[in-house]
């Protein structure tokens, strides 16, 4: 949805709504999220569905590496109903994915570290999945949790992020190419194109 160099006050949002040491902290950082999410579907839903093929069928956030209990966008207090407001037909679905115990490296997806439970396969066989996350570094993370999606019966699986981070500081590629773009659009800037929205006729998928 948004770059988001480091450091920055997204990266902030990003890593407070589920770190932060206090609660009222926490909460702040949610009602951001949440705001930025379901305002960038809205603007953008006919661009996720024409990446997936079609209207979303369900939404799946992505499972934490390290934390137990469930995906951290899963606990943001309304943040379903936004979703499913913004993209109609698109089922909330936080149980769709669960991790296994295989690791993920930061450069090496894993289509065994998560499932899909048993119950929910024929639910998933043959729909159009979004698969929500916070953050994309290298994306091996979500990429794993996609190929666990297709595995398992997916027909098509569209990665949205709210942040895609870059690393100026450390990584040359990333300051010469954030040295290209004019100045940084304010957060509630959702009407601006998108990465579908500029895509060229080319196949990139």
């Amino acid at each position: 949805m948004w770059l988001c160099p480091l450091p920055g006050p997204l990266y902030t949002v990003l890593m407070g709504y589920k770190e932060a040491p206090v609660d009222e902290a926490r909460a702040r950082f949610s009602v951001i999220v949440r705001s930025l999410c379901a305002d960038y579907l809205h603007a953008h839903a006919a661009c996720i569905g024409a990446a997936a093929g079609g209207p979303p069928q369900l939404v799946a956030p992505v499972p934490s590496s390290h934390r137990p209990d469930g995906p951290p966008l899963a606990r943001v207090d309304g943040l379903a109903s936004r979703v499913e407001s913004a993209l109609p037909g698109g089922r909330w679905s936080p149980q769709l994915l669960v991790r296994t115990g295989e690791p993920v490296g930061h450069m090496h997806p894993s289509a065994g570290a998560f499932a899909v439970p048993p119950t929910l396969h024929p639910g998933l066989v043959g729909r159009r999945v979004v698969l929500l996350d916070d953050t994309y570094v290298s994306g091996s993370r979500a990429q794993s949790a996609a190929a666990s999606l297709r595995r398992a019966g997916a027909a098509a699986v569209v990665i949205v992020v709210l942040g895609r981070v870059l690393r100026p500081d450390r990584v040359p590629a990333h300051a010469d190419f954030l040295r290209t773009l004019r100045p940084a659009t304010a957060l509630d800037d959702v009407a601006r194109r998108c990465g579908r929205c500029l895509q060229t006729t080319a196949p990139t998928e």
